[in-house]
C-alpha cells in the first residue's frame, strides 16, 4: 500500500535519510544496489542504450552488453536508439539492466515494476532469479 514508509525505509537503509530512532549498520563487505522509483529518470537522454550500458559497466562486462540488452527485450538496432526515444517501460528496463551490471550483493528495489508491462515483469523476475 502507498504511504506505508517503504521508500523511507529504503532510503534509511542506504543512508539517504537518517533513521528517526536507533542505528542502521550494514554487514561487513555489503555492497548495496539501489533501484529508486524514479531510477529511469536519471538516465542521460542523449546517450544510446549501448552507450548507457557502457557508461555503467565494469570493463570486464563490455563484451556481454548486447547479450544483456537482449535479455531485457532490446534487440538489433535498439542498441543504437537514444534514451530520449524510449518509452517509460523501456527506460525502466534499461535502468534495471544497468544496475545489474555491478557486483552488488544486496539489491534494494523500490517498486521496480512501475511502468513495466507483463512481459517486462517476467524479464525482471528471471533476472532476479538468475542474479548471483
Amino acid at each position: 500500500q502507498n504511504g506505508q514508509g517503504k521508500t523511507t525505509l529504503a532510503k534509511i537503509l542506504i543512508g539517504q535519510e537518517p533513521a528517526s530512532a536507533g542505528n542502521v549498520t550494514l554487514g561487513h563487505n555489503i555492497s548495496v544496489g539501489y533501484y529508486a522509483q524514479n531510477q529511469a529518470e536519471t538516465l542521460d537522454p542523449k546517450l544510446t542504450l549501448l552507450e548507457t550500458m557502457e557508461q555503467n559497466s565494469p570493463e570486464e562486462m563490455r563484451t556481454k552488453l548486447r547479450g544483456i540488452l537482449g535479455s531485457f527485450l532490446f534487440s538489433g538496432n535498439d542498441v543504437d536508439k537514444k534514451v530520449a526515444a524510449l518509452s517509460g517501460g523501456e527506460r525502466a528496463r534499461l535502468a534495471l539492466a544497468c544496475m545489474l551490471l555491478r557486483p552488488f550483493n544486496f539489491l534494494l528495489l523500490d517498486e521496480p515494476t512501475n511502468h513495466l508491462d507483463m512481459l517486462s515483469k517476467d524479464v525482471l523476475k528471471q533476472a532476479m532469479t538468475a542474479y548471483d
